[in-house]
């Protein structure tokens, strides 16, 4: 029996069969403004909410620009849990290679045998960084092997190019083929209006929508509608 784990994002479940696979990894991959990093928020309030450890890993912004996006919407939790169950990172490309390696191992090994859930956000200042092919396999290959052991996580990626197609770029392969689920966030156009949707572009060991769902970023958060149409 696969076990599963609560998503925390209104409507999402209902698109993979009630939820995360426990233990798995998942690359989100979307446009900038598409809602990935709020789609990570929701996840670890929802671990912070199951009493797990949640760790937040960013190479882009700080603490308390985080703590701002959060109780902008509402999320009080993570204000309240700082030096407790929530652990934020604030990381560069280049240490970030050195934090996956060494540092995250060691910080989790604390919780060994107790589920964590564990964001990282965005994977892409890395992918810039580490362009050799292999050695980005081997680095992330190995991460993603050590996250399963401790936790459920989710990684992001960001999306560039023409916003109205859905092909995923080749230079991000490796992240993507290695991750057991991939969720794409799109900006779909259609007559002067983006529409931003959802697509479950794979989930192993689950069944899964096949369809785009859209979604709206409210005051409270992600609202996916699982029946109606993107347009």
């Amino acid at each position: 029996m696969i076990d599963k784990i609560k998503s925390g994002i209104l409507g999402f479940d209902a698109l993979v069969n009630t939820g995360f696979v426990k233990n798995s990894i998942t690359a989100v991959y979307g446009s900038p403004g598409a809602g990935k990093s709020i789609f990570c928020t929701e996840f670890l309030r929802e671990g912070l909410k199951e009493g797990e450890k949640v760790f937040y890993v960013s190479l882009e912004q700080d603490l308390d620009s985080f703590l701002r996006g959060a109780e902008a919407l509402g999320f009080t939790e993570f204000r309240e849990n700082i030096n407790g169950n929530f652990v934020f990172a604030r990381m560069t490309g280049h240490d970030f290679k050195n934090f996956l390696s060494v540092e995250l191992p060691r910080v989790l090994a604390a919780r060994k045998g107790k589920h964590s859930r564990i964001v990282i956000d965005p994977l892409t200042p890395f992918l810039w960084e580490i362009k050799d092919a292999a050695l980005q396999r081997n680095i992330l290959g190995d991460a993603f092997v050590m996250l399963r052991e401790f936790g459920t996580a989710i990684v992001t990626i960001e999306r560039y190019g023409d916003l109205s197609r859905l092909e995923l770029s080749e230079e991000l392969a490796i992240p993507l083929y290695l991750s057991d689920s991939v969720v794409l966030m799109s900006m779909a156009y259609n007559q002067n209006f983006y529409q931003k949707a959802v697509s479950i572009i794979k989930m192993r060991f689950s069944g899964h929508s096949s369809g785009m769902h859209p979604f709206d970023i409210t005051e409270k958060g992600i609202q996916i509608f699982q029946d109606q149409p993107v347009f």
